[in-house]
């Protein structure tokens, strides 16, 4: 059986179906804005740190709100879960009936963790980190592999906000830790 002749009709019909289905492939949004740097909004503000500052590991005591959860490892009697862009809960589950958060290992510019022993592997930005953590308490790093991911320098989660809408462009020379709301001028959108 012939599914397509030689025919003018046919080979207008699959040049249809081919302009069909490229163009359905196009959203309404995805055309540049023109930005008016001129125009006061409510938007979102960077909030920057030293990369010195923001690659400084440490152990709260306290739990977080998970807002932005990321995958999860169990090891002994604690689960350890990825807040993507700032660092792993700690969960208590001793009784899995009531498990608790009982702290927070900071590292920000994290995006992945796996657990091997009593070390936990995770992303700091760029780097590559290796964090005892056989003290439940406590944590240190042994290890940090300077570059491992070149591309975390520039591409990290909190690069922009996570919400839609107008943002002040962030600069180069530091990182952007955290964004709040705050009157800016136009200079970044983000649909």
């Amino acid at each position: 059986m012939v599914f397509f002749s030689n025919s003018p009709a046919m080979r207008l019909l699959l040049l249809l179906l081919i302009l069909f289905s490229i163009t359905s492939c196009w959203t309404r949004n995805s055309r540049p804005r023109f930005i008016d740097p001129h125009v006061h909004v409510w938007g979102n503000k960077p909030v920057y740190a030293a990369r010195t500052e923001a690659k400084t590991i440490s152990y709260l005591d306290s739990a977080l709100p998970v807002i932005v959860p990321g995958n999860i490892y169990a090891k002994g009697n604690f689960i350890y879960q990825l807040e993507i862009g700032k660092g792993i809960h700690v969960i208590d589950k001793t009784n899995p009936a009531q498990a608790e958060r009982i702290g927070f290992i900071t590292v920000n510019g994290s995006s992945q963790i796996s657990i091997k022993d009593n070390y936990l592997y995770t992303n700091n930005y760029d780097d590559l980190v290796v964090i005892d953590i056989s003290n439940s308490n406590s944590v240190s790093v042994v290890k940090r592999v300077a570059g491992a991911f070149p591309e975390g320098a520039s591409n990290y989660f909190y690069i922009e906000p996570i919400e839609s809408g107008y943002y002040e462009c962030p600069r180069y020379d530091s990182v952007v830790v955290a964004w709040v709301k705050d009157s800016i001028w136009t200079s970044c959108s983000k649909n």
